[in-house]
């Protein structure tokens, strides 16, 4: 990347290098974005100040946030070169916000475009700069700062589950980073994995089957127990999950997400997932989060 601020069309500050964090905010997620480069030597010393930068989606071109102002509003631009110098820029965006470009992101690199403003001050002459620049944002780089900000939709459980469930958080785990780097056909295989171990532990995986064929009958599904109908639905969604394993068909990341909260609504329901009542040991809360 290459962006720059000029004064009487030389190029003053150029910035080649983009850095992106994130931190937590109250109400929102906050980002720093860092622009690194060089600044060069000026046979006559000048200022820049009233620095902003704006964020937008690129291809097509579509604003995120039109101006975010610096935290250093003045630059005092010498004779001699500094080939470290940074700016920093901090915005506060709302979850539909991400949402928006996650849902443009996908589960690649994050392209966005990068508008640097500025004023240039030598002698008696003020001018306005503004340069626009392309930029790819590593999906590793990105996904770290939307971590760090604490950004995802969560869906919060209290599930008992049995004293050395090692194993099984390991899966939900493995479900939820298959979805965040884009796989989403292992995401579902791993959910899949999660009913099985629900069928292994409860030992009713009889139960379900004959629920599953009940439900496939008129006159048998109008009798059907609320507990029936509970396990033909878990029946159903482990069917769906068959295809995560061995279907040629792929899934789209809100399918994934869909699937794997059904299965974590499942685990929470007693009658068909993990519960106290079935001798199982006091559970843990565990918080499942989906970005």
């Amino acid at each position: 990347m290459r962006i720059s601020i000029r004064h009487s069309e030389d190029y003053i500050v150029e910035f080649d290098q983009l850095n992106v964090n994130g931190r937590k905010a109250v109400g929102g997620y906050a980002f720093s974005f860092s622009l690194r480069g060089g600044r060069q030597g000026l046979k006559v010393p000048l200022v820049i100040f009233d620095i902003s930068l704006s964020l937008s989606l690129a291809e097509p071109t579509n604003p995120i946030v039109t101006s975010i102002p610096s935290s250093t509003q003045l630059l005092q631009c010498h004779t001699f070169p500094n080939n470290s110098e940074q700016l920093y820029f901090e915005a506060i965006l709302t979850k539909e916000q991400i949402n928006a470009i996650e849902d443009y992101r996908m589960e690649k690199d994050l392209r966005l475009n990068l508008g640097l403003r500025a004023l240039t001050a030598g002698g008696d002459v003020v001018q306005s700069s503004f340069d626009c620049t392309d930029v790819i944002i590593s999906r590793e780089h990105w996904l770290r700062a939307l971590k760090s900000s604490g950004f995802r939709q969560i869906l919060l459980f209290e599930v008992p589950l049995p004293s050395a469930a090692g194993e099984l958080i390991a899966i939900l785990h493995k479900a939820q980073e298959f979805i965040e780097i884009g796989h989403y056909k292992d995401a579902v295989m791993q959910c899949r994995h999660i009913v099985e171990y629900i069928e292994n532990t409860r030992n009713d995986k009889r139960l379900s089957v004959g629920a599953n064929k009940k439900a496939q009958n008129r006159q048998e599904r109008e009798n059907m127990t609320a507990v029936e109908r509970m396990l033909s639905l878990r029946e159903h969604l482990k069917n769906v999950c068959h295809l995560g394993a061995h279907g040629s068909e792929d899934f789209t990341r809100s399918q994934a997400k869909a699937v794997l909260g059904m299965t974590m609504a499942l685990l929470a329901e007693p009658t068909v997932g993990f519960a106290e009542p079935l001798g199982m040991e006091n559970g843990i809360a565990i918080e499942v989060g989906i970005d």
